[in-house]
């Protein structure tokens, strides 16, 4: 009788400790990014000395391999912040003006070779991440690749049932061509 009464009071806590969400029911991006860099540290940790620097890039939708939403610069911000928690250096790189995520893979956009050898050669690992918004939920991932390889070291995902204010950041400026520039102080 006393196991069935622990039961039932730890396992609606086991089943909402999934769940990435607020008291006031808003979304948790930064529980769900620090739960997969958590996940994944094993292997970050295996991998990238304490000195070294990861790139982190925008997220991007695998629809469409783009970032036009506040959902992918709130989930990159988020995915910083979890990975500097943990003694990870980052470089930040705009994905859509130096980089690109392509069908053939992860494209470099100069033929300036100094910048190259800046942003990425100097760099041997880059932690990217991307997202898909289903009817139901928010699929997240993240990858540490090797940049050098291509090879993809560690992998994580995480979801949470969509809702409004997820729909709203996902939600995209009329025009096709445009995209969301944050206010940078």
């Amino acid at each position: 009788m006393i196991k069935l009464f622990l039961t039932s009071l730890l396992l609606p806590l086991f089943f909402t400790s999934c769940v990435y969400k607020d008291i006031d029911g808003a979304n948790n991006f930064q529980a769900m990014l620090r739960a997969l860099v958590e996940n994944s540290y094993a292997k970050l940790d295996k991998n990238i000395a304490k000195d070294e620097t990861v790139l982190v890039s925008d997220f991007v939708n695998l629809d469409n391999l783009r970032n036009h939403s506040k959902l992918g610069f709130l989930l990159s911000d988020s995915l910083k912040n979890s990975l500097l928690s943990k003694d990870i250096l980052v470089r930040e790189v705009e994905l859509g003006n130096n980089f690109q995520i392509g069908q053939s893979g992860f494209n470099v956009l100069s033929r300036n070779s100094n910048k190259i050898n800046n942003q990425v050669i100097d760099e041997n690992f880059a932690v990217v991440g991307t997202y898909s918004v289903t009817t139901k939920r928010l699929i997240v991932f993240i990858k540490l690749i090797d940049v050098r390889s291509g090879t993809i070291l560690s992998s994580s995902s995480a979801s949470t049932l969509m809702d409004d204010e997820i729909m709203d950041l996902e939600r995209t400026p009329d025009s096709s061509s445009s995209v969301y520039a944050p206010l940078v102080l």
